[in-house]
């Protein structure tokens, strides 16, 4: 302390050059604030403030559980009535958790891949049953695996796969066709399912497609955007088509078709 002025000052801790620098008059006290306070304890949040699941997981699982049993009571034998359920389902199969959820449940993949076979089911059922299924399995890995592992066994010895397959060959209503592209490039991130695809005459099936939407409607317009970015996405990145360019727009019929063309000109391995 200055004595004059009866203000605190710090101290210089300058050692005497005749004594030893190992000791020291000042003593450190670590945690301890320039006014001389004691540094309050550390309260523990953890246990204050247990974490909680986000508020709306209750709500949207009893939506799920709630779109499954309707689903799996009403059957196809109500297929208006599955309207809705498939559009909720459809919405919270964006969440990670419960299109993993969804395809871990044998019963309810089995019923959807169903859905997708030619019936009297309105095309809105069976493209909105497209539509789940490809959104619960989108950039979610645990999640395809999962449904890919209710198929290609002596009870189901095909899949999802060949039911998009033999929708894109004989189906003519672009929605739906939309909707099967969409659930075909979902498996397709699938390495085996593409070559599965490629095996199985995918590029005649694609340039089929392609050739399909050049109408110009708006469906059209979107089925060819379609056939475009499965190109890219799921061919490109393979290593199959000729990456010295990409298109200019969406839909620019001279790259696709000629990367199309290339593919089926050369054998296609992926795996």
């Amino acid at each position: 302390m200055n004595l004059a002025t009866g203000v605190k000052e710090a101290r210089l801790n300058v050692p005497d050059p005749n004594q030893d620098n190992q000791s020291s008059g000042l003593t450190i006290i670590d945690d301890f604030d320039i006014l001389g306070h004691e540094p309050e304890p550390e309260m523990d949040l953890t246990l204050q403030h247990p974490l909680r699941p986000p508020p709306d997981t209750t709500s949207e699982s009893a939506s799920f559980f709630a779109a499954v049993s309707e689903i799996e009571q009403r059957g196809p034998q109500n297929p208006d009535e599955l309207i809705p359920a498939l559009t909720d389902l459809e919405d919270l199969s964006h969440s990670y958790h419960w299109g993993l959820t969804l395809a871990k449940d044998e019963s309810m993949v089995h019923k959807l891949f169903q859905f997708l076979l030619p019936s009297d089911l309105s095309l809105e059922v069976r493209s909105l049953a497209a539509l789940v299924l490809g959104t619960a399995i989108r950039n979610n890995p645990a999640a395809l695996d999962a449904a890919l592992s209710q198929f290609y066994m002596d009870e189901w010895p095909e899949g999802p796969l060949e039911a998009v397959r033999m929708a894109l060959l004989h189906e003519q209503a672009p929605v739906l066709l939309n909707r099967m592209m969409f659930l075909l490039s979902s498996l397709c991130q699938d390495k085996r399912q593409l070559q599965r695809f490629l095996d199985a005459g995918g590029i005649d099936i694609l340039i089929a497609l392609y050739d399909a939407g050049a109408a110009g409607s708006e469906d059209q317009n979107k089925l060819r955007r379609k056939v475009t970015h499965f190109v890219i996405d799921n061919l490109m990145e393979s290593g199959q088509g000729d990456e010295s360019s990409l298109p200019g727009s969406d839909i620019d019929t001279d790259w696709t078709m000629i990367q199309l063309r290339h593919l089926k000109d050369r054998p296609s391995t992926i795996v």
